[in-house]
């Protein structure tokens, strides 16, 4: 659906003052130059918020908390059926729980690392005005009734800064405080195309589940929708014909990009993914899940040898099992697939101990103490089914294992693998070498197979550092403002080095765009 004029939005079936196709009730679509089908609805909100995720919710938290009279929209069935609902943490410093255990490391400490980390690639006072909403983030959550504890160190980064969600249903606390400040909600409601009056936004036309149109005007209009890595069109037009599987919900299909283009925004250059960091997945799997999956699939982060469809390595492991979001996750993005090999004997000692233990629990791989330090419950169960869904592959030999799986390089890349093993050096990628275990020629071999995973996307269409919407010139778009993960102006690619900042900078990205909209619905 492409944008509807003002006049056609008063007239609603004069002839079009914008030569753009519409789509009309039922999904009808209609010619060049026709007038859209009038709205079953027509609604009227000072500030509308598209999106009930982490940056939506927040928005209409603090712009109700400003006074301001606020209608949600979202294509979810409920708050619970959101990345919001779903995230396990959230990334501040300068907090009470950073205070208790007397780390003095800054949000000035945390903003430089960041810039520097993205290269000024993105708006840097967008950036800083969201970094320095990361403690009141936490602050904020408590007062909604949803209890935090802060994280170790998990990537060795030298601070403390990830705060685990201990409160199973966060975000019907978080939405139940919106409802006790007077936010509407609307759920099963989808954003179809702005509403324009001129350059302005001023309002979007939507449909519910029954096909039911409605207009709603609205003063200001945040697009909060989560990105598109529902949009397997989108995935592909970004990332190339690549198979990630989507951890997060089936909602965030890109909506919002689409509408902020219409309104005539300009889509930023930066592009990326929130990547697993729990394991890696397989689209073959039956457990596609964040926390009840096929334990196998952590083997993927464990620093082990890991080749792509050709069996040619292309990444330092320890990347991938120590930056899984960051540096590591990315590298998979760059093949079509990735596997990782163990022969029988070291697989089968994963059983009793922990693989982190049995190469001597490198100090180094914090990764690994804090997430992979236990056996592998039920191998042998485990096994057994990942052999019969396809992602698991059995051989004697390496290269009857090479043609069982197409990887036509596995048994050179293995035995040249050992040889840096046994010289204590990788000459190629520089891994560790208390990482480097070898292989060997005894099998028999397994090799898992994995396709990259990822929770949302990043990137969008670009905004000053109030939230507000920009044109290719950098003019504003009155009246549209955009939060969270879609906003092309503050995320990183690939991910920030410090865990938790898609969330965080998602809440304080809405709270920002909240307190802005209720200032500019004053006017």
């Amino acid at each position: 659906m492409k944008a509807i004029s003002r006049r056609d939005f008063l007239k609603g079936s004069a002839a079009s003052a914008l030569s753009l196709a519409v789509l009309g009730m039922g999904g009808q679509a209609f010619a060049e130059g026709e007038a859209p089908v009038a709205a079953d609805e027509t609604l009227e909100t000072p500030i509308l918020v598209v999106g009930a995720g982490a940056a939506g919710m927040m928005a209409a938290y603090e712009a109700s908390k400003a006074g301001a009279k606020v209608l949600v929209i979202s294509n979810s069935p409920s708050a619970m059926a959101t990345n919001g609902a779903i995230v396990s943490g959230t990334c501040a410093v300068e907090t009470a729980y950073t205070e208790e255990i007397g780390q003095d490391y800054s949000i000035e400490d945390l903003y430089r690392r960041m810039i520097s980390f993205a290269h000024w690639t993105v708006n840097p006072r967008l950036l800083m005005n969201c970094v320095k909403l990361l403690p009141s983030n936490i602050t904020t959550l408590e007062d909604m009734g949803i209890q935090v504890f802060l994280a170790g160190d998990r990537y060795g980064i030298g601070f403390n800064e990830v705060h685990i969600f201990l409160t199973e249903n966060k975000w019907e606390l978080a939405e139940k405080a919106c409802l006790d400040q007077g936010v509407e909600f609307m759920y099963n409601m989808t954003a179809e195309a702005p509403i324009m009056d001129g350059d302005a936004v001023v309002g979007i036309r939507a449909t519910d589940k029954d096909g039911k149109v409605y207009d709603i005007k609205a003063k200001a209009v945040l697009l909060a929708c989560g990105g598109f890595m529902a949009s397997k069109e989108k995935l592909a037009e970004h990332f190339g014909d690549i198979e990630v599987v989507n951890m997060g919900m089936p909602f965030n299909t890109g909506k919002g990009i689409d509408i902020a283009k219409q309104a005539g925004g300009f889509f930023e250059r930066i592009t990326g993914m929130g990547l697993n960091d729990i394991y890696g997945m397989n689209a073959k799997s039956s457990k596609i899940s964040v926390f009840n999956s096929n334990p196998l699939m952590q083997l993927a982060f464990y620093g082990n040898l890991i080749t792509d469809e050709h069996g040619d390595r292309f990444m330092n492991e320890y990347m991938l099992a120590n930056e899984p979001m960051a540096g590591g996750g990315e590298a998979t993005l760059h093949v079509n697939r990735y596997f990782c090999i163990y022969n029988e004997e070291t697989l089968m000692k994963m059983k009793d101990e922990a693989y982190y233990q049995t190469i001597g629990a490198p100090a180094f791989w914090t990764s690994a103490a804090t997430m992979f330090n236990a056996p592998i419950p039920e191998l042998d169960a485990n096994l057994e089914e990942a052999l019969a869904e396809g992602w698991c592959y059995k051989a004697d030999t390496l290269e009857e294992l090479a043609e069982m799986t197409g990887c036509e390089n596995l048994a050179e890349t293995v035995r040249t693998y050992d040889s840096y093993v046994a010289a204590g050096e990788d000459p190629v990628f520089h891994k560790q070498a208390e990482l480097m275990q070898p292989i060997g020629e005894e099998g028999p071999f397994y090799l898992f197979e994995y396709n990259p995973s990822a929770f949302n996307t990043f990137g969008g269409c670009r905004t000053d550092h109030k939230t507000r919407a920009l044109k290719a010139n950098f003019d504003v778009i009155p009246g549209l403002y955009i939060a969270g993960v879609e906003n092309g102006s503050l995320y990183s690619s690939p991910y920030y080095d410090v865990g938790g900042t898609c969330n965080g900078l998602s809440l304080a990205s809405g709270r920002l765009a909240g307190m802005e909209m209720a200032e500019y619905v004053k006017e």
